[in-house]
């Protein structure tokens, strides 16, 4: 099953990435996972994440668990919508607003000033909220 999910776990990146994901749609997995019965192996999976544990482990657990709780496409099967694009950086010249980065810099996950207030401002993995990174100059 490792083979159906997104990331590679030899790559830092790509599990960083995983692990932003896991943040950004943890609401979505903890009630679907809990609504299949499995809450609370979930939860053992998160404790382990937040205690500094093996992300692309994490990733195959939750991805079986969400499977297991009908989505088809596991933890690749939630989706929020395209995600930001953007232009490549000019010196001297900024591309884009400041943003809410992870408070622990363990994954990548960004949140816009300007993105809708729907969006979680904070770091659902580790109750903490997202640190703010000024825009480059």
């Amino acid at each position: 099953m490792a083979g159906t999910t997104a990331s590679n776990g030899d790559d830092p990146a790509s599990t960083r990435t995983t692990l932003g994901r896991i943040c950004a749609e943890l609401e979505q997995i903890r009630a679907l996972v809990t609504a299949a019965g499995a809450g609370g192996e979930a939860e053992r999976v998160l404790a382990a994440l937040r205690e500094g544990g093996d992300i692309a482990a994490a990733e195959r657990e939750l991805h079986r668990l969400l499977r297991r709780a009908g989505v088809a496409g596991g933890l690749t099967g939630i989706t929020r919508g395209a995600g930001v694009g953007g232009i490549p950086p000019t010196p001297g010249h900024p591309t884009g607003p400041a943003a809410l980065v992870c408070p622990v810099g363990r994954c990548p996950r960004a949140v816009l000033l300007d993105d809708p207030p729907e969006v979680p401002r904070d770091c659902r993995l580790h109750a903490l909220p997202l640190r703010l990174l000024p825009p480059p100059t």
